[in-house]
């Protein structure tokens, strides 16, 4: 079988499990590790690894993928609990050639960050749920305080970056779960008009269980919405096991499986390399390439 071509390789960069929400569903937790973002070093000896193998030609991964760009996704986490480290290393990366992406509960995207750095990101993600406050704190997407990214908070942020780069896209992810299974997203995403809505099916892994939803829950989520005239992008837990490439705060790379609630690490990337960390965990490339097909 011919391998799937993409033209944009992304790898997700969980680059700090801290968080001001605590969602029930998250997977993006390994116990407070050493987040590599305390040491500069660490954090430049990574990217500059990561810009060796992926940016350059003749690596047999992007001769099998066909990619022209690599864009790096940060995650958490909540990353912008960083502050100024988060937007070093986003200027860091830039200057190294990645393409950049962030992905944020959205509760910290304040005018001054959209301000000055807009203009370097290709892409924001946000992560939305819950219409409704009742729903967020049963889910869990409020800080400790109750507060929460409310529906026209969301609205506001994405006018704000399309006012300042015209070119920006926009993606909102929604994890379908037992609370919002039946909700109704339609007049929203009609309204931000995202280049990509992203629906998930939450994954049964750490503390998900009581939030898992059937198949058939899942799959009537995203049929009603297309019936709405929506195209979300479509991710069961199928779909996901394999097809991602991801980095966790300790500067591994790491993988989930489907049905398995531990994750596979490699080695330190900036120890032993971009290369080498790739090939100790299973990523699958067809998996990925099958992801972004049009």
């Amino acid at each position: 079988m011919k391998n799937q071509t993409v033209s944009e390789l992304v790898i997700n960069w969980h680059i700090t499990e801290a968080c001001n929400y605590d969602c029930k569903f998250c997977y993006a937790k390994w116990g407070r590790p050493d987040e590599i973002h305390r040491e500069p070093k660490l954090i430049n000896d990574t990217l500059n690894s990561l810009a060796n193998f992926f940016l350059h030609s003749g690596n047999k991964l992007k001769e099998q993928m066909g990619y022209e760009n690599v864009r790096l996704n940060f995650a958490g986490g909540e990353p912008f609990l960083l502050k100024k480290k988060f937007t070093d290393v986003l200027s860091a990366a830039h200057k190294a050639g990645f393409k950049l992406s962030i992905i944020t509960n959205g509760h910290y995207l304040t005018p001054s960050f959209i301000q000055e750095n807009a203009g370097i990101l290709d892409m924001v993600g946000i992560s939305f749920d819950a219409q409704s406050q009742m729903d967020r704190e049963i889910i869990g997407r409020v800080d400790r305080h109750g507060r929460s990214f409310e529906t026209q908070n969301l609205v506001e942020t994405v006018n704000l970056f399309r006012c300042i780069n015209d070119n920006i896209k926009i993606k909102v992810n929604t994890v379908v779960n037992s609370v919002n299974w039946e909700e109704d997203f339609s007049e929203l995403i009609h309204q931000l008009k995202p280049e990509k809505w992203k629906v998930l099916q939450v994954l049964p892994v750490l503390d998900s269980v009581s939030l898992e939803v059937t198949d058939h829950q899942f799959n009537d989520f995203a049929r009603r919405h297309q019936l709405n005239g929506l195209n979300p992008l479509v991710e069961s837990n199928e779909v996901m096991a394999g097809s991602y490439l991801m980095i966790d705060p300790k500067g591994r790379f790491y993988q989930n499986s489907y049905g398995n609630k531990g994750y596979q690490y490699s080695s330190s990337i900036a120890q032993v390399g971009a290369e080498t960390a790739l090939t100790q965990i299973d990523f699958s490339p067809d998996h990925f390439s099958a992801r972004y097909r049009n």
